[in-house]
């Protein structure tokens, strides 16, 4: 697992879990409706699913891949951060809108922001 990635990841697996049981459903509802109306709308809630469950894994292997950006929003005004794609812990950045300073933390896992002295 990728530092700092911790609750994010967690949630991502658990949303695919959730994608799968749609998936699963929907695909059931399908088979088991005589209407032709009806078995397109689960259809179509099953292939909908399924497209949520790639986008989740590809978000998931962007991560892992440390292809994915670590940014976090700004705690004065809640303009973006961006740290890159390859941070270390104590990387220094500053918040493009309002000059902040923050150091980038990890915290049981996860990475956040510690704002620095100007």
């Amino acid at each position: 697992m990728r530092e700092g990635f911790k609750t994010v990841l967690e949630f991502l697996e658990s949303d695919i879990d959730v994608e799968e049981e749609e998936e699963h459903l929907c695909n059931q509802y399908e088979s088991e409706s005589n209407d032709p109306k009806v078995k397109r709308l689960f259809y179509n809630l099953a292939r909908a699913a399924r497209g949520h469950k790639d986008a989740l894994k590809k978000i998931i292997m962007s991560i892992e891949s440390d292809d994915h950006t670590v940014g976090h929003y700004c705690l004065i005004c809640g303009w973006a951060v961006d740290f890159g794609k390859s941070p270390s812990v104590g990387n220094e950045e500053r918040c493009p809108l309002c000059c902040q300073k923050f150091a980038l933390v990890e915290t049981d896992g996860d990475f956040a922001l510690r704002a620095l002295p100007q």
